[in-house]
């Protein structure tokens, strides 16, 4: 018997959030620029990348993450074996051109790491593939936008604006999980992150390296 992958279903149009989303429709029809964004069960409006980091991050985009973190040694060796399988049933993207977005749950000793980052040794990583941890300033990653929110750039009213809403929800980032958390000084400290990395290569060669950027970091006493 042949099985169909069930299709995507943005948020904000499942069962108990279609109503909410009607009737801001309605009212907002003449808005052709606006895009809905679920938090919890009722549709907001966001019309800008700022609005909506500011609206979304902590209600929507950090749950959804938290929620489908996978531990890391098991997806990694998941994403080696078979990157497309791995990515139709953890990952996340815009469209069939980009690259898979993930969540992740990670658990080691940090170590030096590379330029923007700390290492994290990670036991149980298949062989050849390390695994880092990005600290502020963030730039323009947009690991946590495509795995934390179920949108597109059509979604905006430019190209622009939703490369926005990535820079955006770093900030939420460094403003939430960095304010007192400086992980260069904690060589040597177990920690456990909950974040979210995008399985491409910087370098356009073989992918060795992941960069997770955490929403989530908790210290081991």
């Amino acid at each position: 018997m042949t099985t169909t992958a069930p299709t995507r279903v943005p948020m904000w149009r499942r069962p108990r959030a279609i109503g909410g989303v009607l009737t801001v429709a309605v009212l907002a029809a003449a808005v052709a620029s606006t895009t809905f964004v679920p938090t919890g069960s009722q549709a907001v409006a966001a019309d800008t990348a700022v609005e909506f980091a500011e609206l979304n991050y902590g209600t929507v985009v950090v749950p959804t993450i938290v929620d489908a973190a996978q531990p890391a040694a098991d997806l990694l060796t998941a994403i080696v074996a078979d990157p497309d399988a791995a990515g139709e049933e953890f990952g996340s993207r815009e469209d069939a051109t980009k690259p898979y977005s993930f969540a992740v749950e990670a658990t080691g000793i940090v170590t030096e790491g590379e330029f923007g980052e700390v290492g994290l040794d990670v036991a149980g990583l298949p062989a050849g593939l390390t695994l880092g941890v990005a600290i502020p300033p963030l730039g323009s990653s947009t690991a946590v936008r495509d795995a934390g929110a179920d949108l597109s750039f059509g979604d905006f009213v430019n190209q622009t604006e939703y490369q926005n809403v990535a820079i955006e929800l770093n900030k939420k980032v460094v403003e939430t999980v960095f304010p007192e958390l400086d992980l260069a000084s904690m060589i040597g400290q177990e920690i456990t992150v909950v974040g979210a990395f995008t399985w491409v290569s910087d370098t356009g060669g073989d992918i060795d390296h992941v960069s997770v950027v955490p929403v989530q970091v908790e210290v081991t006493p």
